[in-house]
């Protein structure tokens, strides 16, 4: 399987990696239930098996880190892992700012920590980025993780246009960029991609 070094970070990925939103929740058409926790693990065992070098998961995902966790606890063969965490306390909250946005990502991220059964993630992605949330007290909660050796690396999560392109703007301050694209949705090919690729900002598509 092809390997791909993940924008300007250390981390070798492949280019094809494994979501894993459906097994730690209902979700899809239908929103089916996830597997038994055996399966789970099996697909994970599995996927590692055939070179996949990726997995993408978030605290959001019910209990996808848990089972990531299960499957790969003590292994140093796993493949990296991007989990996410976002700005609000629920839902339906306003994103947190300043003091409070650190201390809720802290909390976030520790919770994901245990969940993975990890010490340090490969990569967080800030979930459902959106433009007015681009500021110092952003970057520096996200500084703030890396500096006490929590994460590795971090990047963001988006939906539609507006925000990829003003994480593509910001340039180097985030090392990946999550977003949709497709053959029936090229709506970031002509302007967001080139930035991302000259700016060293790895993608990673769904």
């Amino acid at each position: 399987m092809e390997i791909r070094r993940l924008g300007r970070t250390d981390l070798r990925v492949t280019r094809v990696g494994l979501g894993t939103v459906e097994l730690g929740m209902p979700y899809g058409i239908g929103l089916p239930a996830p597997p038994p926790d055996d399966e789970c693990v099996r697909l994970l065992h599995e996927a590692a098996a055939s070179g996949i070098g990726l997995l993408d998961t978030a605290a959001g995902y019910g209990r996808s880190e848990e089972l990531i966790g299960l499957a790969f606890a003590g292994r140093a063969d796993r493949p990296a892992i991007a989990t996410k965490a976002t700005a609000r306390p629920a839902p339906d909250a306003a994103p947190l700012r300043g003091t409070a946005l650190r201390q809720h990502l802290d909390g976030s991220v520790a919770r994901s920590l245990a969940r993975l059964r990890l010490e340090q993630v490969d990569l967080l992605q800030f979930h459902g980025l959106e433009p007015e949330q681009l500021d110092d007290d952003l970057f520096a909660a996200m500084d703030h993780l890396c500096a006490r050796g929590w994460v590795r690396w971090w990047g963001a999560s988006t939906y539609g246009a507006a925000a990829p392109r003003a994480v593509a703007a910001a340039g180097g301050c985030f090392a990946s960029l999550q977003v949709a694209y497709n053959l029936l949705d090229r709506t970031l090919e002509d302007e967001v991609l080139p930035a991302c690729q000259a700016a060293g900002i790895g993608v990673v598509v769904r």
